[in-house]
């Protein structure tokens, strides 16, 4: 009995979280010994009040400037970051971000995506971020939290990564998914950064933002779930293309995708139109939404 208790344990610590958990949730398993809380924001803001136990991080530890576009860091400088936060393969990460603009929520789910891609898949989303740890009355820090350095060794999943060269040898054989606003998708609207306007050929569009409420929250999972399959046409086993403006609002659609929804082949273009829109022998259209079909 004493045998078969242990395996039961071990079989409930062996499950991964869920990609989105709660803040009633959260603030029950801060002190587990394999919890990693991640606050996503400059040094200021964490060190004016965070959720107790949890480390800063900040978006430039993940992104360096590449020309015109940014892309993830090196394996190398991304493994000090993790090791430094004290994660390892064992962790369950939760990322969060103080969101007071979109930006902040996606620069949580790019690192959700980065650290996806260095090998670290037990990773969730705090739903609404700090704010809805605060209507929760739950506690708040300003001590800087201090974690053991881990020993961790970067393992890259390249299965969830595209570069240039792969997306221009999949256009309309792999269904593509623009994260920007539909006005920038179209090319009504043009972005300062992107030298034309439009879209990857064939690709579709969805805005990122239609998948959170305006408190920032994720919207039904069983609504998303059948936007995606029967709006869109996806399979859960087949691969799907990821792009926006520079990798951030596309970020996002890989956590609704990938995370919540448990699509299995979800690749991300990192440097995404800053890099696409600026080359001049990339296929592109304007003016008209298009639906993927081979």
């Amino acid at each position: 009995m004493k045998k078969l208790f242990i395996l039961c344990l071990f079989s409930i610590s062996a499950f991964a979280m869920d990609a989105i958990v709660s803040s009633k949730w959260l603030n029950k398993s801060l002190q587990e010994a394999d919890m990693r809380i991640v606050h996503v924001s400059d040094e200021s803001n964490y060190k004016s009040q965070h959720i107790p136990n949890a480390q800063n991080t900040s978006i430039e530890k993940w992104r360096v400037a590449q020309g015109k576009f940014l892309v993830v860091r090196s394996n190398k400088e991304i493994q000090d970051e993790i090791q430094r936060l004290g994660i390892d393969e064992k962790s369950r990460v939760v990322l969060y971000a103080p969101i007071n603009s979109p930006k902040d929520l996606l620069m949580a789910t790019y690192i959700y995506w980065a650290l996806n891609y260095h090998g670290i898949t037990d990773v969730a989303l705090l739903d609404g971020g700090l704010s809805e740890w605060e209507k929760g009355g739950f506690e708040l820090s300003e001590k800087a939290s201090i974690t053991k350095k881990s020993n961790y060794k970067v393992s890259i999943n390249s299965t969830i990564l595209a570069d240039k060269a792969y997306v221009m040898k999949n256009i309309q054989k792999v269904p593509m998914i623009d994260a920007r606003p539909a006005d920038r998708y179209l090319g009504i609207t043009p972005t300062d950064t992107v030298a034309r306007d439009g879209h990857i050929k064939g690709a579709m569009s969805y805005s990122w933002n239609y998948s959170v409420d305006n408190d920032y929250k994720l919207k039904d999972v069983k609504k998303l779930d059948s936007l995606f399959q029967d709006g869109y046409g996806l399979d859960k086993s087949s691969e799907v293309l990821l792009y926006c403006t520079g990798g951030l609002e596309t970020s996002f659609n890989y956590f609704v995708l990938s995370g919540v929804l448990g699509y299995k082949h979800v690749r991300l273009y990192d440097a995404s139109m800053k890099e696409w829109g600026n080359s001049d022998d990339t296929p592109m259209v304007s003016y008209r939404y298009e639906i993927f079909g081979k």
